[in-house]
């Protein structure tokens, strides 16, 4: 008891000592002497602004610069850019003319004390979205208009499509957003008629550029369908697995074998869009599935060939990957071509019909001595490269627009000079996926074209 006493008292004799310990005060000493002047100011005008440089006055306790500015001439909104103590830069944006502007920089220090102004006169250069008009180009697609531009400064921009409403007044028909260094944007859902349209350009400023005004006919077009509206039954098939049940016959043309957990092609036609469920998985892991004995991992190229049930032209194609998470995480093709024949070379007729000879004709894999001869009597119809607007190849570095794009469906067109082509068997000839993976999972797939009857 007398110990558990002197340990008590011990306690709040120490208690007490930490109590009259003066606590240091860590803030900066706060004072009322302005700082310095800033000195050997230097600007170089850019598109849209201007970068300023300077030295910085030698006050130790120097928070920073502050640049006072106005972006208008009339109206003026008073706007303040700031740079710290450790740059020497301040860079302004957001003009949308080459007029002169005034700038009043102060050095600040850390009691919030303002140096006397120093004044200097900026031009800026052409703002970047009238840059970005100079290469904006427009042409007619299957139905409605595509359009690309060069922005190699990266702005953050928005592409606006106005077309008559009913009343016969310009309205926003769709918007577009981009940072893509190289912009391409299709508008679809136009009718294939004559009719005026305007594109107009905009910057996170609210600058506009001057506008696009053209006449343009969008080209007919229709869904080519993967299964009947009506029926319900599916129109497409696997070639070589018919119905739901492999006749075996993909196996002498190297096409994707596997199907996992019997996710079947009518998945991709079941209207479920960046589906996290239903979705078109295959896979072709090893050499294995074709050659007994041979186990070459990772094969590449992969094939997979479509029965559309009847001939159709085609424009364009989208298809949706499997909605995995983390986006993107999911395999889907990323360079790969496609072809079109109504007339494929029967089984029988190649070499002596034997599997080995088919792989030969129908596949470009060295361990078969595969030559893709099959390439040479079907017609090419597009050469695919898909990459996301920022760059971007992991589902960690994935921007708001590239998830924006995957969500979307990815696009792509077939070659103009084809368009007019009927077929009936399209195949698809993989080179390389965004996961290295030799497999798919796609949640949907759609073509769009006119059939040839």
């Amino acid at each position: 008891m007398k110990k558990q006493l002197i340990i008590m008292q011990v306690v709040i004799l120490l208690f007490t000592l930490w109590n009259c310990t003066e606590v240091k005060d860590w803030q900066d000493p706060v004072d009322t002497v302005p700082p310095g002047t800033v000195s050997n100011v230097k600007v170089e005008n850019i598109h849209g602004g201007a970068r300023i440089t300077y030295t910085l006055p030698s006050d130790n306790d120097l928070l920073g610069v502050k640049a006072v500015y106005s972006l208008e001439k009339q109206n003026q909104e008073i706007r303040e850019a700031f740079s710290s103590a450790f740059r020497d830069t301040i860079v302004l944006e957001g003009y949308a003319d080459t007029s002169e502007y005034p700038v009043t920089l102060y050095a600040i220090d850390k009691s919030r004390n303002e140096s006397p102004p120093v004044h200097v006169t900026i031009k800026p250069l052409a703002p970047p979205v009238a840059l970005i008009r100079e290469s904006l180009k427009v042409s007619a697609t299957f139905s409605g208009l595509h359009v690309t531009w060069e922005n190699p400064m990266n702005k953050a921009i928005a592409l606006s499509l106005y077309k008559n409403n009913d009343q016969g007044e310009m309205e926003v028909f769709d918007t577009y957003y981009s940072e893509a260094s190289l912009g391409k944007a299709t508008f679809r859902g136009l009718e294939a008629v004559s009719q005026d349209f305007r594109f107009e350009l905009r910057d996170r400023w609210n600058n506009y550029s001057a506008p696009l005004d053209t006449t343009l006919t969008p080209l007919y077009e229709e869904e080519i369908l993967g299964k009947d509206p009506v029926t319900g039954m599916v129109i497409w098939t696997q070639w070589g697995w018919p119905g739901n049940k492999a006749d075996g016959t993909h196996l002498y043309r190297g096409d994707m074998h596997r199907l996992i957990n019997n996710r079947f092609i009518d998945r991709a036609v079941d209207g479920e869009l960046m589906s996290g469920g239903a979705y078109w998985h295959c896979s072709n892991n090893v050499l294995g599935d074709f050659v007994p004995g041979e186990s070459e991992s990772n094969l590449f190229p992969y094939y997979f060939t479509i029965d559309m049930g009847r001939k159709a032209s085609y424009s364009r194609f989208r298809w949706w990957m499997r909605d995995r998470s983390p986006l993107y995480s999911a395999e889907l093709p990323l360079d790969f071509e496609v072809y079109g024949t109504n007339d494929p070379k029967p089984l029988d007729q190649i070499g002596d019909g034997s599997k080995e000879d088919n792989l030969k004709y129908w596949t470009g894999w060295p361990a078969v001595g595969g030559t893709d001869a099959w390439k040479e009597d079907w017609v090419k119809l597009a050469d695919c490269h898909m990459r996301l607007p920022s760059g971007a190849t992991t589902p960690a570095t994935l921007t708001n627009e590239d998830q924006e794009f995957i969500r979307a469906g990815i696009e792509h067109e077939i070659d103009a000079d084809k368009t007019s082509m009927p077929f009936r068997y399209i195949r698809f000839c993989v080179y390389s996926t965004n996961t290295g993976v030799p497999q798919f999972m796609i949640s949907e797939l759609k073509f769009w074209g006119a059939y040839a009857d």
